[in-house]
């Protein structure tokens, strides 16, 4: 597969600049609607902004989902004060010390911001030394009143996202964006699905697109209603500990580069956790080791990480699922950065997975 790495790069330059924070999905969906249509059976998008993309193989075999979230963390806008600036309200994980001073997108018709910062010149040295929370940040449109920012149609609820280029490292294969996590992993889903355009397989390959996952896996939970799945594979992108900050042997020995991050436990208390099923983890390191596919094994408790897998493990009363992931510095920041390799090994894993659908064994323990 041979365009795989451009066509990622360039799916994953559309996909970045798409607004899509939890609740407000809609410009993801019909970009990725238009992207996959081409490739797919059949597409349907429920009610509550799921999609779900169908490639049937030429023989019978097991269901297999793969899935990946199409939303982001952000803001939404909380009130309009009377001298236009916007108080807001964060929705997901946006860490408190990299708000201020970042420029900003404002609603679905792109209006730009800054969320402001008071001078250094009039700071008090406890203020310079605190990490302001987000209930005293507000947002700058450039507008002196409330009416003024009303008449632009901005109301309260809102998507605003941080505004941030497409940077290629001097590395090409090395690019730092917003919103890697998880667009980059809905561009695999395409590619994925365009190389299976002409494939001969067995069963059924679900491309599940969810909604909310940064909220709360919301649309994980109810996205495979109706279908019937034998195995999940939740993709999703995972921090990489290999910065001079981390102690990666000790916290987390996840690399760019090296091949995708295969989580074997994960989680948030009880809630979320996530275990990963033998069964699914057999052929993942099987056709890993078969196409020379280095995988970065870890666990990751205890550090308010999971995935869509916690909930995709509890559909129609139980199906084996894992995750794999796509590694990536600077998480849930405007300048998360990739290696587009990692991407490229993970959709070869999951084609040669596919490939060899027929002969999946989900077996929990095999007895004598």
């Amino acid at each position: 597969m041979p365009n795989t790495k451009e066509n990622l790069k360039n799916l994953l330059r559309d996909l970045h600049d798409v607004m899509g924070v939890s609740g407000n999905e809609q410009e993801v969906i019909k970009y990725l609607y238009h992207a996959i249509k081409p490739y797919a059976d059949e597409i349907t998008v429920s009610t509550t902004g799921n999609m779900v993309a169908v490639k049937k193989g030429n023989k019978p075999g097991p269901a297999l989902l793969i899935g990946a979230h199409m939303d982001e963390i952000g803001f939404v806008v909380k009130n309009i004060l009377p001298s236009g600036f916007l108080l807001i309200d964060k929705v997901g994980g946006v860490p408190d010390n990299i708000m201020l001073g970042r420029k900003v997108v404002v609603s679905s018709k792109r209006f730009p911001g800054i969320i402001g910062t008071k001078p250094g010149h009039l700071q008090t040295p406890e203020e310079a030394r605190m990490v302001q929370s987000v209930g005293k940040c507000y947002v700058d449109l450039g507008l002196s009143s409330k009416e003024e920012v009303e008449a632009l149609g901005i109301k309260i609820g809102d998507p605003i996202i941080f505004k941030s280029d497409f940077m290629e490292m001097s590395n090409p294969d090395l690019v730092a964006t917003r919103a890697i996590d998880d667009r980059m992993n809905c561009a695999v889903i395409v590619d994925l699905f365009e190389n299976l355009k002409s494939e001969d397989f067995a069963g059924t390959v679900y491309g599940v697109f969810t909604v909310r996952e940064e909220a709360g896996l919301f649309g994980a939970r109810n996205a495979a209603y109706g279908l019937d799945i034998d195995y999940a594979i939740a993709l999703d992108t995972i921090p990489a500990g290999d910065t001079p900050d981390i102690n990666t042997a000790a916290e987390l020995p996840i690399y760019l580069g090296k091949g995708p991050g295969l989580p074997v436990a994960d989680g948030v208390g009880a809630t979320f956790f996530q275990f990963i099923h033998p069964g699914v983890r057999r052929i993942i390191e099987e056709k890993a080791a078969a196409s020379n596919i280095n995988l970065q094994l870890c666990t990751i408790l205890g550090h308010a990480y999971t995935t869509d897998a916690s909930a995709f493990s509890y559909i129609a009363g139980g199906v084996p699922t894992a995750t794999l992931t796509v590694p990536r510095r600077y998480s849930h920041s405007p300048v998360e950065l990739v290696n587009l390799n990692d991407a490229v090994d993970l959709v070869n894993l999951l084609h040669a997975i596919i490939v060899d659908n027929e002969n999946a064994d989900l077996s929990f323990v095999k007895l004598d």
